[in-house]
């Protein structure tokens, strides 16, 4: 695949997208390029077919996460540099990660920590969707993609701590 992964679906190349646009023109191309349709082709034919359907796959599956997409609209528009992350948000971090800590036992204060936090996650999301579609700011919009990273990682922790509550 020599076009972008936006070019492969043709979608315009920005963080906003329109996922029914995607889940459509995946179809479309998987439904051309899919290996069942290539198992009495030569072993050429099935091998370019199997690289291709893997390649819409990565795109398909980078596209459609709101996080991978927003890391790879990012690569396709900087040189590889390193984005330090505030000493404001390492010290957030360490008290969201001790407040969860603190909570594990209890469902009620969980479920208000994870609403919480999907906030936090929400409001970041919105911000690096202006600095990727209007702003163009790729260092800040590293930036907020860093903190949404970790962001998610903390709402994965806070899942896992329901689902134990949940299965006692």
């Amino acid at each position: 695949m020599t076009q972008n992964y936006f070019e492969t679906f043709k979608l315009p190349t920005q963080f906003d997208i329109d996922l029914n646009a995607l889940y459509c023109a995946y179809r479309l191309i998987q439904k051309t390029v899919h290996p069942d349709r290539f198992v009495s082709a030569s072993q050429s034919e099935k091998t370019q077919s199997l690289m291709k359907s893997t390649e819409v796959n990565n795109a398909f599956q980078t596209l459609k996460q709101p996080l991978k997409r927003a890391e790879y609209l990012i690569k396709l528009n900087t040189k590889k540099e390193t984005v330090t992350t505030s000493s404001d948000f390492l010290m957030k971090q360490m008290e969201w990660e001790e407040h969860l800590e603190s909570i594990t036992n209890k469902k009620i204060a969980l479920n208000d920590f994870e609403k919480l936090i999907d906030v936090k996650y929400q409001d970041h999301l919105k911000r690096l969707t202006k600095m990727i579609d209007k702003d163009r700011d790729w260092s800040n919009a590293q930036s907020i993609l860093n903190k949404l990273k970790f962001i998610n990682k903390l709402k994965n922790k806070i899942n896992q701590h329901i689902n134990v509550l949940e299965d006692r």
